[in-house]
């Protein structure tokens, strides 16, 4: 079991709080790939998302350690944000060995709410500095009720 040692700090360290992952291994037989003939990004096959800082040192040290970006924006957007409409930011992937993509992505700007036109620029904060709680609770008015 993996967890944090220390109270997540960050922009959204309040908002996602604290996790943990639980790594498993089949060794009875070989597990049959869920995803086979999928591409990255089809609804449902990104598995684990993690909200981080600093893309370009994220990518290198993922390099070095065996595990290169597959799909990697700040490559194609050469250091720019790469643009989703209302957001904006940098989005990678690695594969695990169970092929399992995890995602990892650097928010530059959030909108909070949208019909007001507020939104936050994160590319220029201190990526350490909690958001304030006002924004955390505005963050409210995004969610979708089904």
């Amino acid at each position: 079991m993996l967890k944090h040692t220390e109270p997540r700090n960050g922009c959204f360290g309040a908002l996602f709080g604290p996790s943990q992952i639980e790594l498993v291994q089949l060794t009875e037989h070989k597990p049959k790939f869920i995803f086979e003939n999928r591409f990255w990004g089809d609804l449902g096959f990104i598995h684990i998302c993690f909200d981080i800082s600093n893309m370009n040192e994220l990518r290198i040290k993922s390099m070095q350690e065996g595990f290169p970006f597959t799909v990697d924006s700040f490559m194609a957007q050469q250091g720019s944000s790469f643009d989703m409409g209302e957001t904006k930011g940098l989005f990678s992937y690695i594969e695990d060995n169970g092929k399992t993509l995890i995602e990892f992505v650097e928010g530059h700007k959030l909108p909070i709410i949208k019909w007001l036109g507020w939104q936050i620029n994160l590319k220029d904060r201190n990526p350490q500095k909690p958001l304030p709680r006002w924004v955390v609770k505005a963050l409210k008015f995004k969610r979708v009720k089904g």
